[in-house]
């Protein structure tokens, strides 16, 4: 809820400062779910035909694996 009111910076210092801890890790997980469909969004619909940027060519690691097209 604090990310779609007001300012980002703002609303992510507040996240940033989330107690107990464990609400910040709940917090950072939904963000990186919430950039990981944005990203698969963004590829499909800017990206698909072939692009330069260097982070979509960047090789998949063990525990992170390409994403399916």
């Amino acid at each position: 809820m604090l990310i779609s009111r007001g300012r980002i910076d703002e609303q992510l210092g507040k996240v940033a400062g989330l107690a107990p801890v464990e609400e910040r890790r709940k917090a950072f997980r939904l963000l990186i779910a919430l950039l990981t469909i944005a990203d698969a969004r963004r590829r499909k619909r800017f990206c698909s035909g072939g692009c330069s940027h260097w982070w979509h060519r960047l090789p998949p690691s063990p525990d992170n694996p390409a994403p399916q097209s």
